[in-house]
C-alpha cells in the first residue's frame, strides 16, 4: 500500500526539527562576524565614537597643559604672592569637586555624550579667562568656573568611554588615558615654545580657538550616536522534550509513581 504523497513544505515556513529558531540565529551571526550590513554599521560606529572620544581626552590634556604652563606669568600679571597664588589655585580643585558630585546625574538624565560636549565648550572659554584677571580674587573666581568645566568633562568623558568599553567589549580604556597624556605633552611642549614670543592672552585665546575647532569636529560624532549598550549574553535554549531545571521529566514521575 503506498502512502499518500507527502506535501512540498513552502519556502517560506520555519524548519522543524528541535532547533526550530537556531538556523534564523545562526544566520544573524554569520552575518555578523562575516562583516554583513548590520555588523559591519555597527563596528564603524563604535570605532567613529572611540575616534571622537580618543581626541576628547587628547584636548583635555592639551588645553590643561597649555594653562599650567602660563601661570608664572598669570601670576606676575596679578601681582599675587606665593600664597595668593596657593590660594587662588584652590579654585581649580573647588569648581572640580563640586561638577564632579553633579556631572553623573546630568550623564544620567541627558547622556554622557552630550555632557561632553557641553563641558567641553565651557572649557575652551574658561581657559582664556585667567589672562584677563588683575587681582589674586578675581584670578581665584575664574579658576573656579575653570576647575568646574575641567571636573565635568573628566566625569563624563570617562562615563561615556566605560560605555564605549563595555560594547567592544576589549580593554582599550588605556588608549584613551594615553591619549589625555599626549595631550599634555603636546600642550606643554607648545607652550612652552611660545612662552617666549606669545603673551598669556594671545595664548590662551589661541588654545580657546583650537579647543572650541576640536569639540565642533568631534563633537557631532558624539551627538549622532546615543551611549552604547552592552550587548546581552547568548542563552542557550533546551531542546524539545528536555524537562526544565529542577522540574522532573515524566519518566522521573512514572517511576517514582510505580
Amino acid at each position: 500500500m503506498i502512502g499518500p504523497r507527502c506535501r512540498p513544505r513552502p519556502v517560506d515556513s520555519p524548519p522543524r526539527g528541535p532547533y526550530p529558531e537556531f538556523v534564523p540565529l545562526l544566520n544573524k551571526v554569520r552575518t555578523a562576524v562575516s562583516g554583513g550590513s548590520g555588523g559591519d554599521t555597527a563596528t564603524r560606529s563604535l570605532s567613529r565614537l572611540r575616534s571622537a572620544l580618543t581626541l576628547f581626552f587628547a584636548l583635555d590634556g592639551f588645553l590643561f597643559a597649555g594653562w599650567v604652563v602660563r601661570i608664572p606669568a598669570v601670576k606676575e600679571q596679578t601681582g599675587a604672592s606665593a600664597g595668593d597664588l596657593g590660594l587662588a589655585l584652590l579654585g581649580v580643585s573647588a569648581g572640580a569637586v563640586i561638577t564632579m558630585t553633579l556631572t553623573g546625574r546630568l550623564c544620567r538624565r541627558y547622556g554622557s555624550h552630550a555632557v561632553t560636549v557641553v563641558t567641553a565648550v565651557l572649557l575652551s572659554l574658561s581657559i582664556a579667562l585667567p589672562a584677563l584677571t588683575r587681582s589674586p580674587l578675581a584670578l581665584g573666581l575664574v579658576l573656579l568656573v575653570f576647575g568646574a568645566a575641567y571636573g565635568g568633562i573628566n566625569v563624563a568623558m570617562n562615563s561615556a568611554a566605560v560605555d564605549l568599553v563595555t560594547a567592544l567589549r576589549r580593554p582599550v580604556m588605556p588608549s584613551f588615558h594615553a591619549a589625555f597624556s599626549l595631550g599634555g605633552m603636546l600642550g606643554a611642549g607648545l607652550g612652552g615654545m611660545l612662552a617666549g614670543s606669545l603673551s598669556p592672552t594671545a595664548h590662551l585665546l589661541g588654545l580657546t580657538v583650537v579647543g572650541l575647532a576640536l569639540t565642533a569636529a568631534a563633537g557631532p560624532v558624539l551627538l549622532r550616536h546615543p551611549s552604547p549598550r552592552a550587548p546581552r549574553p547568548f542563552r542557550r535554549r533546551p531542546a524539545l522534550g528536555t524537562p526544565a531545571r529542577g522540574r522532573p521529566g515524566r519518566g522521573a514521575r512514572s517511576s517514582s509513581s510505580g
